[in-house]
């Protein structure tokens, strides 16, 4: 004998078990794949959100004070950052500039690291650094658009956030 009330129509299965064969899963294998589709490049996510955020800070040529307390603020804010000691989050800060020194693509293996549901919070923080100066250079401008396709964002999401962040700086 089952829990539950029967249902009519199937003998000998619960309410229960009738609920769990005719309700359609919402669990969608391909979005959660994406989700989590941190590719083996040889960078731990810490590693790839730190060369993220030091590009993004040397856009313009230089990584002035603002872009570096910046920089600090998210690291003290980030779970996958605030979870290093402070002599893991310096050994992955050493990686990242010899790294990033070392490997013309070091930028592109960073950004196909992060998990998607990463991407875009992390291209948001980039604009911050940018604009955290102050200025919006052309350098600056061009390389949050060539950042888009390399962290494989939707363009119209990641335009909604320039435009909110634009405006956040203005006051």
């Amino acid at each position: 004998m089952g829990l539950g009330p029967k249902a009519a129509d199937n003998k000998g299965v619960t309410i229960f078990q009738t609920l769990a064969v005719e309700q359609k899963s919402p669990f969608d294998i391909d979005r959660l794949a994406d989700r989590f589709r941190h590719r083996n490049t040889g960078w731990s996510i810490p590693e790839a959100i730190l060369c993220v955020l030091f590009s993004a800070a040397m856009a313009d040529g230089s990584f002035n004070e603002e872009e570096n307390m910046q920089i600090q603020g998210i690291a003290r804010r980030s779970r996958a950052l605030r979870s290093l000691s402070p002599q893991d989050l310096a050994t992955a800060n050493n990686a990242v500039n010899q790294r990033m020194s070392q490997n013309p693509n070091a930028l592109q293996e960073a950004c196909q690291t992060l998990p998607a549901d990463m991407c875009l919070p992390y291209f948001a923080h980039c604009v911050d650094i940018i604009l955290s100066d102050g200025e919006l250079l052309k350098p600056e401008t061009e390389f949050l658009h060539s950042l888009i396709p390399l962290l494989d964002l939707d363009e119209a999401h990641a335009k909604r956030v320039m435009e909110v962040l634009l405006l956040k700086a203005q006051y």
